[in-house]
């Protein structure tokens, strides 16, 4: 049973068409997979999104039916892991080490928390893909 972590730049092209969306999509169809995400990545959704709006990328109708369908899928498809002091911690090295943005990191850090279950990362981000890879686990980049 396959366990995918979905870093914010990854989970945006499941709500919004753009490149990646299709591999996105794909991952998401796996009867066998199990889909983690950070609490934070909430904050960092709406964030996009918003960023979206503000841009004129989409419409306030699309932003609410966007961040609609994501509340679902809180309820209904993510286990959810909350960012604690520990992750904190751990992010502290990752940004030195990997030359990673403070987000990053902390997604990094929550992603590496799951290591006894060797999850696999979705991200768009190649600097958090090449740190992924770089600490022994798999990357996917749609």
């Amino acid at each position: 049973m396959p366990l995918y972590f979905f870093d914010t730049s990854a989970l945006v092209k499941r709500y919004h068409t753009e490149a990646g969306s299709e591999t996105v999509d794909e991952i998401f169809n796996d009867p066998e997979g199990t889909f983690f995400i950070a609490n934070i990545t909430m904050t960092e959704f709406t964030s996009a999104f918003a960023r979206k709006l503000s841009e004129g990328i989409i419409s306030e109708d699309d932003l609410i039916v966007c961040l609609s369908e994501f509340s679902k899928d809180i309820f209904n498809l993510f286990l959810i892991i909350d960012l604690d002091r520990n992750h904190i911690n751990k992010s502290l090295p990752l940004i030195i080490k990997h030359n990673l943005r403070t987000l990053d990191s902390l997604q990094l850090a929550v992603f590496l928390s799951l290591a006894p279950l060797k999850p696999i990362m979705v991200t768009s981000d190649e600097i958090l893909s090449n740190a992924t890879t770089n600490e022994g686990f798999q990357a996917l980049k749609p």
